[in-house]
């Protein structure tokens, strides 16, 4: 799955609506620095959890406009699935 805002990546930790984050989302926030591959192109990112809860609106439907399904996965589960941005 791929999100793009610009030059940066939308990463969504959704689990598929399950009721803990997934494993991925506590390693980014342990380990920001992460090297993303696009198609055959690894890019060099660092990684932030998206806060703001504007920013977050924001990113969060660029998400679901490329992945629909990421709406039922919230309406599955009461914790309010991360967003994370991957920045050069």
């Amino acid at each position: 799955m791929r999100v793009k805002d610009g030059d940066n990546y939308i990463l969504v930790g959704s689990q598929g609506g399950a009721p803990k984050d997934p494993a991925r989302a506590h390693n980014l926030r342990v380990n920001p620095h992460i090297e993303l591959r696009d198609e055959t192109i690894v890019h060099p990112m660092r990684v932030r959890e998206v806060k703001d809860a504007v920013e977050r609106a924001r990113l969060w439907t660029l998400a679901v406009a490329a992945y629909p399904p990421y709406a039922d996965y919230q309406a599955r589960t009461e914790r309010q699935i991360p967003v994370f941005v991957a920045e050069p």
